[in-house]
């Protein structure tokens, strides 16, 4: 009689266990017990699965683009007028502001640790935050082409401050920020862009 095999995993589920774990602790604070916990495996899975806890965080991070950062761009890519899919982004960055989970963004909290020597971690964040910026600005573009926009506005600069500032606050929510704060930053914005 031959012995079973070892029940397999879905890979989808253990890593948003993972991303989640990493997303509120932050790579150097997640042990590998915090992991094999979490992702419900033995720690014998996990390496034979992933190879090791810096694999897995890289791996955890490509999902958080995958699946958080792609809902953006699929908001910012929308079809319809881009004015709407900028209202939408800006409130989608909200919405992560003002959650009571106060996890704030897996890519802003990771750029906030010390990976000065990590060059993969560094390049994966770097591009993560280009691909958000370059996706905004091509928006406000086209907002300016359908005429909802000044064409005066830098569409560069403008993308690139209001990612900043919304970086910053997504940083500052993991402390709680008052819903006054909130309003002023998060309504001036659109100022910035000429909305309405």
């Amino acid at each position: 009689m031959t012995r079973g095999r070892p029940k397999k995993f879905d890979d989808a589920e253990v890593l948003a266990r993972a991303m989640t774990v990493f997303w509120k602790k932050g790579y150097a604070a997640t042990s590998l017990d915090d992991l094999v916990n979490a992702m419900g495996i033995p720690r014998q899975s996990l390496y034979r699965a992933f190879t090791d806890k810096h694999t897995l965080f890289l791996r955890s991070l490509d999902f958080y683009n995958e699946n958080v950062g792609n809902r953006l761009m699929s908001i910012l890519s929308a079809e319809g007028p881009a004015i709407d899919n900028l209202r939408n982004a800006l409130a989608f960055w909200r919405s992560g502001v003002s959650s009571t989970e106060r996890i704030g963004c897996m890519m802003v909290n990771t750029s906030t640790q010390d990976f000065s020597e990590d060059a993969e971690v560094t390049q994966l964040v770097k591009a993560s935050h280009l691909r958000v910026v370059k996706a905004f600005e091509e928006t406000l573009k086209r907002a300016q082409l359908e005429g909802a926009v000044k064409t005066s506005i830098d569409s560069k600069a403008v993308s690139r401050t209001i990612f900043a500032t919304v970086n910053g606050m997504l940083a500052m929510s993991r402390a709680g920020i008052s819903d006054a704060f909130q309003n002023d930053v998060f309504e001036t914005l659109p100022s910035l862009i000429g909305m309405d």
